[in-house]
């Protein structure tokens, strides 16, 4: 976290100059390729339970998997070594891709919805 401290002269003026120091907690980060300045209790609200968002990598593999399932079941390929060899990937990863077509649909739209079962390892 970074800290930024503002100084300046009090409101009430007296005999004496005085400073006061004010500490206050900024967090600088990039969001969308452009500096946001945060405030503690911004950071707080981001930090309170919210839904949980999708896991886009598995998103990613139940996408290939369907598209691919659908290739195979048009004809338009053959068989998994095809793709494979189309995809420029393992045989073993494609198959194992392809095995996410035959999840519980229930499974399938809590994926969707970022819901996943606990214990769920990502594709």
């Amino acid at each position: 976290m970074n800290y930024f401290y503002l100084t300046g002269t009090p409101v009430t003026t007296s005999d004496l100059e005085k400073q006061i120091s004010t500490f206050i907690p900024l967090k600088f980060a990039k969001r969308s390729g452009r500096c946001v300045v945060t405030t503690a209790e911004d950071a707080m609200k981001a930090a309170e339970p919210h839904n949980p968002l999708p896991d886009t990598t598995l998103m990613n593999a139940l996408a290939k998997a369907f598209h691919w399932q659908r290739l195979l079941d048009r004809g338009i390929v053959r068989s998994g070594t095809e793709i494979a060899r189309k995809e420029n990937m393992d045989l073993a990863t494609v198959n194992e891709i392809l095995r996410l077509t035959l999840l519980d649909p229930g499974i399938v739209e809590s994926i969707l919805r970022g819901r996943q079962p606990e214990g769920l390892p990502s594709a």
